[in-house]
């Protein structure tokens, strides 16, 4: 036996019913949200926006919609460090009983990485905090500085800190400090963009 959905039938039902009875049929749009753990996201659906907070787990458009108008649920803004996708946002009101799209949302991720300086012997070991992935890095002759990139990525708003867990044999490595602030260059708040100033530097030990 064939499988199909109802929930055409069902609807074409409905509208039948109202129609009968001298209504006519409107449509809330809504849906729900999911990961939206920060504010300043905004949906629009044509003309008609909506701010939803951060936390929600739902949402419903102000205006409802006629049987047979058309819908289009997109991200006019996104909330803050997140970027927002929305799933079944598109189609025609009264093709399904109700209108129920997704709104999905993650926190933005950036790369942490920079340069090295003075490494002559394979196996500097580096950092990012005690959840990251621990790299190694090797001896690549002719190449100084040398350029890494930490394999973990790092949430948009979250601290990052990039330590030498292991120096090479007969060297001394550690990340330098800004010359203009004082402060290790490997320690910051990610913003909206990888980081690639990280700098280390190998010495005799």
């Amino acid at each position: 036996m064939k499988s199909f959905s109802l929930r055409p039938y069902i609807a074409l039902l409905i509208t039948v019913g109202l129609a009968a009875c001298g209504g006519k049929a409107t449509y809330d749009v809504s849906g729900t949200v999911t990961g939206l753990s920060n504010s300043g996201l905004v949906l629009s659906n044509g003309s008609d926006t909506l701010s939803v907070p951060a936390g929600a787990t739902t949402f419903t458009f102000a205006n409802k919609i006629d049987y047979g108008a058309t819908y289009n649920i997109l991200v006019q803004t996104p909330p803050a460090h997140m970027n927002c996708s929305v799933s079944g946002g598109s189609d025609t009101a009264g093709h399904y009983v109700s209108i129920q799209a997704n709104v999905s949302c993650q926190q933005n991720v950036y790369t942490v990485g920079g340069t090295i300086t003075g490494l002559t012997v394979d196996g500097l070991v580096l950092s990012n905090g005690s959840n990251s992935t621990p790299l190694t890095i090797l001896k690549n002759p002719g190449a100084d500085p040398l350029v890494f990139t930490m394999p973990t990525a790092v949430p948009d708003g979250t601290s990052f800190g990039v330590s030498v867990t292991t120096s090479p044999p007969g060297l001394s490595c550690s990340v330098l400090p800004d010359p203009g602030t004082g402060l290790s260059t490997g320690v910051g708040i990610m913003g909206a963009a990888a980081v690639t100033s990280v700098k280390i530097a190998c010495n005799p030990a």
